[in-house]
C-alpha cells in the first residue's frame, strides 16, 4: 500500500504521530458527548437542517473566528488522521473524522473496499476560509489529490470542507467532491488579508438562494427541460443528463425486464455553504438523495431476478432481486451561482457520492 503524503514538503512521520494522538482526543470526545450524538452523523443541530451559513455576514470581523494559519494546520491533521484510518482499515477511527453527508458516504467507502479504501498523496491545498464569528465554524479547501497505489492516475482536484459546531469541538470532514476534470478551480473573492465572504443561508442577491439550490437542482434531475426550474441550471451529465438517464432506464426496465423504475431526487438536512465569488455570484457546497426503486410488472415480472448494482452489493447478501429493491445514493455537489440579475444558469463544477443504504425482497 503506497504511503500517504500532505503537502510538497514532507514531514509524514510526525504527521502521523500527530494523526494517531488526535484520533484518540476524539474518541475520548465522542463518548463524552451527549446521547443525541450532536457533531457526529446526521444533520446538524441547527434550527432548519441545512443552516450551516445562516448566521454568516458580510461584514468582516476584526478578528476571524478562524484563521488562515489554524485552518491549514486543522486540514493537515485531519488528512493525516484519515490516512492513519485508512491504512488501517478501521471504518469506526474513519467515522470519527467525518460528520453529515460524509459520515454517511465513510462506511461505503471502506466497505465497497472490503475495508481496504484507496490512499492518497496530497499536495498543497489552497483554502477558502471565510470571516466568521458565531458557530458553526467552517472552511473549504481545494486540494490536488493522487492515488498512492496508482501514481500513473490523473490527479484530481477535491473540494472539502471542514466544520465544527463548539469551541471544544473537534473538525470533522462534513463535504467532500472531486472538480470536473479540465475545469479550473474556481475563483472566490477573498478580502486583503487573503479571507473569504461567507453568504448567509437565505442569501437573495444570487440567481438561486444556498436554502433553494438542493431543491431547484433536485427537481430539474427529475424533471430535465420541462421543470418550472428551466433555466436556472445548464443542461449537463448532473442536471438534465440525470434526467435522460431516467427516462432511458424507465424504458428499459419495463420493456426488457418486466420491472417498474423509479429514481427521486431530494434535498438533504445536512449544512449546506456558500461563499462570494468575486462577480457577486457564489460557490455553493450542498448535498443531494437519490432513491432508486424497481419492483416487478404484475404477471410479467413475477419471478425474474435482477442483478443488484456493484455499488450496493457491500450491503445486501444477495447479488440479486426478486421482488423489489431500492437504492439511496448521497451525492455531494458544488455549483457556480451567477448573480440574481445574470443571464446564465448555475453549473455544478464539482460532485461525488456513493450508494449508501440499499434494501431488497
Amino acid at each position: 500500500m503506497g504511503r500517504a503524503v500532505f503537502g510538497r514538503e514532507g514531514g509524514v512521520d510526525r504527521l502521523l504521530r500527530r494523526a494517531v494522538g488526535t484520533l484518540a482526543v476524539l474518541l475520548a470526545a465522542v463518548a463524552g458527548c451527549s446521547a443525541d450524538g450532536a457533531g457526529r452523523g446526521g444533520a446538524s443541530p441547527t434550527p432548519g437542517g441545512a443552516t450551516a451559513t445562516a448566521e454568516a455576514t458580510e461584514h468582516a470581523a476584526d478578528e476571524p473566528a478562524v484563521t488562515l494559519r489554524e485552518a491549514a494546520r486543522e486540514l493537515e491533521t485531519l488528512l493525516a488522521a484519515d490516512d492513519v484510518a485508512r491504512a488501517s482499515g478501521e471504518v469506526r477511527l474513519a467515522l470519527e473524522l467525518a460528520r453529515d453527508g460524509q459520515h454517511a458516504i465513510t462506511p461505503a467507502i471502506y466497505r465497497s473496499a472490503g475495508l481496504t479504501p484507496p490512499r492518497y498523496v496530497w499536495g498543497r491545498p489552497r483554502l477558502l476560509v471565510p470571516r466568521l464569528s458565531d458557530y458553526p465554524h467552517w472552511f473549504a479547501a481545494l486540494v490536488e489529490r493522487r492515488e498512492a497505489d496508482n501514481p500513473r492516475a490523473r490527479p484530481r482536484t477535491a473540494v472539502l470542507v471542514l466544520m465544527r459546531d463548539a469551541e471544544h469541538a473537534p473538525w470533522r470532514l462534513a463535504f467532500s467532491a472531486l472538480l470536473d476534470e479540465d475545469r479550473e478551480p474556481p475563483s472566490v473573492a477573498l478580502d486583503d488579508e487573503g479571507y473569504a465572504t461567507a453568504l448567509a443561508t437565505r442569501d437573495e442577491s444570487i440567481k438561486i438562494s444556498p436554502h433553494l439550490i438542493g431543491a431547484v437542482h433536485a427537481t430539474i434531475a427529475e424533471e430535465g427541460t420541462v421543470a418550472f426550474a428551466k433555466g436556472l441550471f445548464a443542461p449537463g451529465p448532473y442536471t438534465t443528463g440525470y434526467y435522460t438517464e431516467i427516462t432511458e432506464s424507465r424504458r428499459l426496465a419495463k420493456e426488457r425486464d418486466c420491472m417498474n423504475y423509479d429514481s427521486i431526487f431530494a434535498a438533504t438536512t445536512y449544512p449546506v455553504y456558500a461563499l462570494r465569488r468575486e462577480d457577486g455570484g457564489a460557490l455553493v457546497f450542498y448535498s443531494l438523495n437519490r432513491t432508486t426503486t424497481w419492483h416487478p410488472v404484475l404477471k410479467c415480472g413475477e419471478g425474474r431476478r435482477l442483478e443488484i448494482p456493484e455499488g450496493a452489493r457491500w450491503l445486501l447478501s444477495d447479488p440479486s432481486i426478486v421482488a423489489q429493491r431500492q437504492i439511496v445514493e448521497t451525492q455531494h455537489y458544488v455549483s457556480v451561482v451567477p448573480p440574481k440579475n445574470a443571464a446564465a444558469p448555475a453549473e455544478v463544477i464539482a460532485y461525488d457520492g456513493m450508494i449508501t443504504k440499499a434494501s431488497a425482497r
